[in-house]
């Protein structure tokens, strides 16, 4: 059995510039651990990373002849539900061209969205839901046999008949440490570059779930909708082992930018500690980034100048709304802070030489002008380095997206357009062209003021 993990020819998120290209870290971490698992033989191809298009694709994978191919993604930040789109495209392509071909699907959006997908896609073959590790494993067992019986694995959506069925949910992991380090030798490594600039660059993740879970936080649609409360088991690896993962990107792949892209990277204060002490034993030449909780930020504030030493160089992290209220209102206050306290946070960072991102959102159901003027005159006072507005979203599996099919707000099905830049649904009080005319606005107000652009440029040099 061979499988292949494939990235097929895909467009950069908006956000992060003309050319954005990394690792996958779903595709990186169950490489691995089917390669340990000794699973199935394991290949990956980046199309994306090595610039092929779709015919170069096809005679790619035809000479790759796989048994199976799997494609996904964990990040919104390849472009919100986009992939979805692309995976589904490149699928077709993938089965007019080798019909005996399984096609593999899991990650983000697509295990709420499963049936649907299996419905509307006829070349998808098998949909793993939530964690996809064992599934993984158990389904490339199951297709060497003569004739597979895809109903006994858990976690698994399929065809059945002429109907989709879904076996019953798989239990999460309960320990990442025991997770293998990610197949890293499999990928194009000297290929990766961030921000159309940033050579020597790669992305990790090495948590999964959150304690807050934010009602549009896109993380729920890597789930399993059946157990909805897994989302709250936020479980990370050690300091320990991110240093090795670290060490291991630095010394032998030349990484010297990393963006860690957990959603909750500073959820464990003692991670934090590990790894701060395993960095400044190692002293690497690497430089990384991370997204993390205000609330936990705020609690480790007497590691953040250790964290600058470290070769900590900024941090993300989700200022969202303009009020107290607000900030309760999306399950955002699990940990009591307030606005002003997201205020200090920022110049503390400055102090230490760490530049900010502030995420904040516009386009829930009550928004107005009003709401929406004011909500930026508090980033604007809050003053990160840069701050990202994103407009409200109705990602798949999030409690956004479930209200909003429920209740007809979502004007556009077009998921090209789910990607938090476009407007999607509109507000009680505003058009989509409203809203989007709004968002226009907060943006030039806020990257218009010359010292602001001045710190950008400093940060960027």
């Amino acid at each position: 059995m061979k499988l292949l993990f494939l990235t097929p020819p895909m467009r950069n998120w908006v956000r992060w510039g003309s050319k954005h290209i990394a690792c996958n870290p779903l595709h990186a971490q169950l490489a691995s651990f089917v390669r340990e698992q000794k699973a199935a033989e394991v290949s990956v191809l980046d199309c994306r990373a090595l610039g092929l298009g779709e015919q170069e694709m096809i005679e790619r994978v035809r000479e790759e002849a796989p048994d199976a191919v799997f494609l996904g993604t964990r990040l919104v930040t390849d472009g919100g539900a986009t992939p979805i789109v692309r995976f589904m495209e490149a699928m077709e392509l993938l089965k007019g061209a080798f019909p005996e071909l399984v096609t593999i699907t899991g990650g983000l959006g697509i295990s709420a969205m499963s049936k649907e997908l299996l419905t509307l896609a006829p070349q998808l073959d098998y949909v793993l839901l939530g964690e996809a590790e064992a599934t993984l494993i158990e389904l490339l067992a199951e297709l060497k046999r003569e004739k597979p019986c895809p109903k006994k694995i858990l976690g698994l959506a399929y065809r059945d008949g002429a109907g989709i069925a879904l076996s019953p949910a798989r239990p999460l992991l309960p320990d990442l440490n025991e997770l293998p380090m990610p197949a890293y030798d499999l990928f194009p490594m000297e290929r990766y570059v961030g921000f159309s600039k940033i050579e020597n660059y790669n992305e990790a993740v090495t948590s999964r779930g959150c304690e807050g879970a934010c009602s549009f936080c896109y993380e729920w649609g890597l789930i399993d909708p059946r157990r909805r409360g897994d989302f709250f088991v936020h479980r990370t690896r050690s300091g320990k082992l991110v240093a090795d993962e670290m060490e291991l990107l630095s010394r032998r792949y030349g990484v010297q930018a990393l963006n860690f892209m957990d959603d909750d990277f500073n959820s464990d204060r003692q991670k934090m500690v590990d790894l701060l002490d395993e960095l400044e034993r190692r002293a690497l030449d690497i430089q990384w980034f991370f997204m993390g909780r205000a609330g936990n930020l705020m609690r480790d504030a007497d590691l953040i100048p250790r964290m600058h030493k470290a070769g900590c160089y900024q941090v993300l992290f989700g200022i969202e709304v303009g009020t107290d209220e607000e900030l309760a209102n999306i399950h955002k206050t699990k940990e009591p802070y307030t606005v002003q306290d997201l205020r200090w946070l920022v110049r503390l960072l400055r102090r230490n030489d760490i530049s900010t991102v502030g995420t904040y959102m516009n386009g829930f159901w009550e928004d107005d002008a009003e709401k929406i003027k004011k909500r930026f005159s508090v980033v604007d006072d809050i003053d990160p380095d840069c701050a990202v507005m994103m407009l409200l979203t109705p990602m798949p599996g999030t409690q956004v997206w479930r209200q909003g099919m429920k209740e007809n707000r979502i004007e556009s099905l077009d998921l090209e357009n789910w990607d938090a830049v476009h407007t999607v649904m509109p507000t009680r009080h505003l058009s989509r062209e409203e809203l989007g005319k709004l968002a226009l606005w907060a943006n030039r107000e806020f990257f218009s003021k010359p010292e602001r652009i001045e710190r950008i440029h400093l940060i960027d040099r």
